[in-house]
């Protein structure tokens, strides 16, 4: 009896032992007994929603729009040739939070929704012990079209519900803001025996151009024009022309926007020092997509594919990025999920990604930068039926894709029409170098390059699209949707 007591403690010994070892080497048992690492970082994504990276004082601009995050990147790295991979909200933080591009994820302009078929960054970060929260503005990433996966707590904070004061001058944070107010809270009820990922997403620049307020004063040259609202449904009808004028206030109005967003990213990163955590934290902030004012004849961010549109800021802040560095590789948004799992020592097993992780040294000189815009269901809905129906809209009933290879840019519609630029001596892409002879054997290498890409994307992950329906979403979420000029 008393060598089968004996027997049965040794095995207790031996399997303790085993789990200790596999606790140890991070496997499953070290995320159910040991929970994650304490040395795991934190992680918190700020999405500047319809932030142009060229109207940005920290790449450059003329007006001072960005002082916060001019500071920030003193101690961060700045990637300075950043895209994303569509010039709409939701085909591009489904790439954020997937790794995945359009063409493989599914959500686009003619599917809205994120299908439950795919994974995202907070679902892996969930599964390996990391606390999950969004903070998010923009409705078109409500729960009913999928953004919530993931999430234990996720929140869609309605237009019109933001407090707009400001304290001091200069880079002096926005307070009163109801979104940093959240922030705040939400870390303070975050366990401290274990790391947090936070996702903010913040809808200032977005039109209309009327968040900013106080900060109006810093670029608007005339008070006296009172419009807000760049009007892009009747602007393609030919309904309404802008005045030049009116083209300088929109674009002045925007600056602010710009301005105020600025200050709320910095009183994010001051909560985050004040709680303590700011060491501990891998902080990104970046954009979904642009907007033109104006440029190459468009407004909005709706059926182009211009660097207006795609070209965006990535400023990353924490553990195992250099500071004050300028990185100039290529890269996407579909390259923040891999990286982020690698900053936080997650192995990403098996799991499709097409984005690389900008912790190694493997993104290639020439790589390809691809961005898409699909058939504009979404856009084409803000019409009536008689409106859509207008021969003013022909030009725009396509899908587009466009991938840019060491400077030069191919812009591609499913019409047959193409866009040729080389963007080191033309970054404004005013000039089509289809127009010039001599040019048919770069247009074809971009071409190929293209397609090849497109095949390889697709076949690598695909997953069956989900479409959400008007008519299927809350009211409070169309009442939001209208607010932001998504829906009449």
């Amino acid at each position: 009896m008393r060598r089968n007591a004996g027997h049965i403690v040794a095995v207790i010994l031996l399997v303790a032992s085993a789990l200790s070892v596999m606790a140890l080497r991070g496997g499953f048992f070290a995320r159910v007994f040991a929970g994650p690492s304490t040395e795991s970082p934190n992680v918190v994504i700020v999405v500047m929603d319809t932030a142009r990276r060229d109207r940005l004082s920290c790449y450059g601009y003329e007006r001072d729009t960005s002082p916060n995050l001019r500071e920030l990147a003193e101690t961060s790295t700045l990637f300075e040739r950043a895209h994303s991979t569509s010039s709409w909200t939701n085909p591009a933080h489904a790439t954020l939070f997937t790794g995945l591009y359009p063409v493989s994820h599914k959500v686009t302009q003619e599917h809205w929704k994120m299908s439950p078929e795919l994974t995202t960054l907070a679902e892996i970060m969930s599964e390996h012990g990391y606390q999950t929260a969004g903070i998010v503005e923009n409705a078109m990433l409500s729960s009913e079209h999928g953004f919530a996966q993931g999430f234990s707590s996720y929140r869609v904070i309605p237009p019109g519900r933001r407090v707009f004061d400001r304290a001091g001058a200069g880079s002096a944070p926005a307070p009163g803001n109801r979104t940093t107010d959240l922030f705040e809270r939400t870390l303070g009820e975050m366990n401290p025996e274990r790391p947090f990922f936070v996702f903010v997403n913040l809808i200032a620049p977005h039109q209309p151009y009327d968040s900013s307020r106080r900060f109006m004063d810093e670029f608007v040259s005339d008070s006296r024009l009172s419009i807000v609202s760049n009007m892009w449904p009747e602007y393609y009808l030919g309904e309404k022309e802008f005045s030049p004028a009116e083209l300088r206030h929109l674009n002045e109005l925007y600056d602010a926007e710009l301005l105020y967003t600025d200050s709320l990213v910095g009183r994010i990163a001051e909560i985050l020092r004040s709680a303590g955590e700011w060491g501990e934290t891998v902080f990104v902030v970046t954009s979904d997509h642009g907007e033109n004012i104006g440029d190459h004849g468009h407004m909005d961010h709706v059926f182009s594919l211009y660097e207006t549109t795609v070209r965006i800021p990535l400023i990353i802040h924490g553990p195992g990025f250099d500071e004050g560095a300028v990185d100039r590789r290529p890269v996407t948004l579909a390259d923040i999920s891999p990286t982020l799992l690698d900053a936080a020592g997650i192995d990403r097993g098996s799991r499709c990604f097409q984005g690389l992780s900008l912790l190694t040294d493997s993104i290639p000189a020439d790589r390809a930068i691809v961005s898409e815009y699909y058939r504009p269901v979404q856009a084409l809905g803000r019409y009536d039926e008689e409106e859509r129906a207008s021969a003013a809209l022909d030009p725009y009933r396509r899908r587009i894709r466009s991938i840019t290879v060491e400077g030069r840019k191919l812009v591609r519609g499913s019409d047959g029409r193409r866009e040729l630029y080389d963007l080191d001596v033309d970054p404004d892409e005013r000039d089509n170098l289809l127009e010039r002879p001599g040019e048919a054997g770069q247009l074809d290498a971009l071409d190929r390059r293209l397609t090849e890409t497109i095949d390889r994307l697709r076949s690598e992950r695909a997953v069956a699209p989900e479409h959400v329906r008007t008519e299927e979403l809350r009211e409070e979420t169309r009442e939001a949707l209208r607010s932001l000029g998504y829906l009449d």
